[in-house]
């Protein structure tokens, strides 16, 4: 099964693919992520050895994921949210450190490109 997420209008719909037609499951305000069409089916596991470093797009609590944006390419990255002490909010730019099966997270400031330590 495919899931996507579709931002505007202030508006954050997560939509699953079944029997070829995109049915909205939930409903919710876009906190603070850009407009647009993220296509989570594309997720690729994190790299466990580098900094994962983009912006926290949606939290699955159903499926237990945190889904992230690298960059601003359209590459998303399936976070496993048992690894976090502390669950970062959507649309925050974060650094995703791992160590040692846990995480390590890092927010990094849009405007002035300066992390600070959570």
């Amino acid at each position: 099964m495919k899931k996507r997420l579709l931002v505007m209008n202030g508006q954050k719909l997560v939509q699953n693919e079944t029997a070829g037609e995109w049915k909205t499951e939930k409903v919710s305000k876009a906190e603070g992520i850009k407009p647009g069409i993220y296509n989570l089916y594309n997720t690729v596991d994190p790299d466990l050895s580098k900094d994962n470093i983009g912006e926290v797009i949606y939290i699955d609590k159903i499926e237990n994921v945190l889904y992230q944006q690298k960059g601003s390419q359209t590459q998303y990255i399936k976070h496993d949210l048992s690894c976090f002490n502390q669950i970062p909010k959507p649309g925050h730019l974060m650094n995703i450190r791992y160590e040692d099966n846990k995480v390590s997270t890092t927010e990094v400031s849009k405007k002035l490109n300066q992390t600070i330590k959570l």
